[in-house]
């Protein structure tokens, strides 16, 4: 029985066989959806292509034709997840002055549907496959990261380090999410994020355009 991905998929391809064709934005869909729904269900020893091709429904080669690693594959289902709304709201940020806008963005992130998992999937992966880990942060999180440190290097305080302090935020993220017990709703991240923020000496800062006095 054809899975409604794998319809959507043949469907995609019918309309560019032959060599060289260009690769199917419907497969890619398809596959990273399922690269994530296999790897929040398995973990990443669970996880493996045969799996996840058989929930896209594609073939296997055509994975092993677009990555090179099922790590590669799960880090950017990860990432994609996400999507860019965290790059757009850093541009919101910048035009408007307030830290208002990313702090709704990231709150409305870590409390949605199976993010809480997905934070502790990727985590607890560490210690057997730290490759996952290291694909994903050197592709998805340092880009996120440095745009984000733009923001904070003009409002930290002299002789403070953004890159401790995106640390000291993403650490209390963590730990508000996955070791406290209990649920947390977008409003009450909100407001956590917003304390931590004003402990840090930034939240009443304003942020502006790097070059801007």
């Amino acid at each position: 029985m054809k899975t409604s991905a794998g319809i959507a998929v043949q469907e995609a391809n019918k309309t560019g066989s032959g060599p060289g064709r260009p690769r199917s934005k419907a497969a890619d869909r398809a596959i990273l959806r399922a690269a994530l729904k296999v790897f929040i269900e398995r973990g990443i020893e669970g996880a493996s292509i045969e799996q996840i091709a058989d929930t896209a429904g594609v073939a296997r080669t055509t994975l092993y034709r677009r990555w090179s690693s099922k790590e590669d594959l799960i880090a950017q289902a990860i990432a994609s997840a996400r999507g860019t709304a965290e790059r757009q709201t850093i541009n919101r940020v910048k035009l408007s002055g307030s830290p208002e806008p990313l702090i709704d963005a990231l709150a409305a992130t870590f409390t949605s549907p199976g993010y809480k998992k997905l934070a502790a999937r990727l985590i607890g992966s560490v210690p057997n496959n730290p490759e996952l880990m290291a694909v994903y942060w050197r592709d998805y999180l340092l880009p996120r990261r440095r745009l984000v440190r733009g923001l904070l290097e003009g409002v930290v305080r002299a002789k403070r380090e953004p890159e401790i302090i995106l640390d000291l935020i993403s650490g209390a993220i963590i730990h508000h999410l996955l070791v406290r017990p209990g649920e947390r709703t977008r409003a009450e991240i909100h407001l956590y994020l917003a304390r931590v923020l004003n402990e840090l000496g930034l939240s009443r800062r304003q942020i502006r355009r790097r070059g801007e006095c």
